[in-house]
């Protein structure tokens, strides 16, 4: 289940220790659960039923741990391919779900009437187009504010996440007003969510969203830091010197 593109660029052997996070993917769903290793387990965007209980099958029968051990939910993003594995998985686990807490500023501020997306992470959007005004609709609907309500833990950027404090949380606005990223300064590992994705050849393109100039500076925030194992949302994960040498729009 665990597979990596390695880059042409990959020219010599990384003096790392053996890498921690592990893929599940459900060939309906295309969108990657992540499994890290370590003393006590986190799962990454479980994206449907399926990927929770391939992810407890990996867990048991690949890696010999109980389920118990999986401590942290988190959601890259609050997308249903990304998310609609979370119930599931916390009843077989106990473990609490952690998200961005933009998510949770961006409802409070749509139920109460205020112009959302104004946080300070986050640009507000000016413009009255029929176009975003659907958007709007579909970014904060029942469905969306219901999906909050399964959050237990709230993230903010540049914090370490609870009881695993060398992954760091990087907001990545853009493809999603709540997107984060998980990077890990030790390992040099970075889980994109949908900010990035990969295709077949390899490829690193930034997954689009309505505001190109948060996506400008999340890619920039990005590339500053160094990454040899990319875990994107969508498609293979990456192994490079420079994972994030090619980054396509």
């Amino acid at each position: 289940m665990d597979t990596a593109i390695e880059s042409q660029s990959y020219l010599q052997p990384l003096a790392q220790p053996p890498r921690r996070v592990h893929t599940i993917t459900d060939r309906f769903a295309m969108s990657n659960t992540y499994l890290i290793d370590e003393e006590r387990v986190i799962v990454v965007d479980p994206g449907s039923a399926l990927n929770a209980q391939l992810t407890l099958h990996y867990l048991q029968h690949f890696l010999h741990r109980p389920t118990t051990d999986i401590d942290l939910i988190v959601l890259t993003h609050l997308h249903a391919d990304h998310s609609s594995g979370v119930e599931p998985l916390r009843k077989a686990t106990k473990a609490p779900v952690a998200c961005s807490i933009e998510a949770l500023r961006q409802v409070e501020a749509w139920s109460s009437g205020e112009n959302w997306g104004a946080s300070s992470a986050y640009q507000r959007f000016t413009s009255p187009r029929l176009g975003e005004a659907f958007h709007r609709l579909d970014q904060f609907g029942p469905q969306y504010e219901r999906q909050v309500q399964q959050i237990d833990i709230w993230l903010q950027d540049v914090n370490g996440l609870p009881n695993h404090l060398d992954w760091r949380v990087i907001a990545s606005p853009g493809n999603a007003w709540e997107s984060i990223c998980l990077y890990n300064p030790f390992t040099y590992e970075l889980i994109s969510g949908d900010t990035l994705v990969t295709l077949e050849a390899g490829t690193v393109f930034v997954r689009g969203g309505r505001n190109r100039r948060q996506l400008y500076e999340t890619v920039e925030t990005l590339r500053s830091l160094k990454v040899y194992f990319l875990y994107p949302g969508h498609g293979r994960p990456v192994l490079s010197v420079n994972a994030l040498a090619r980054i396509e729009w």
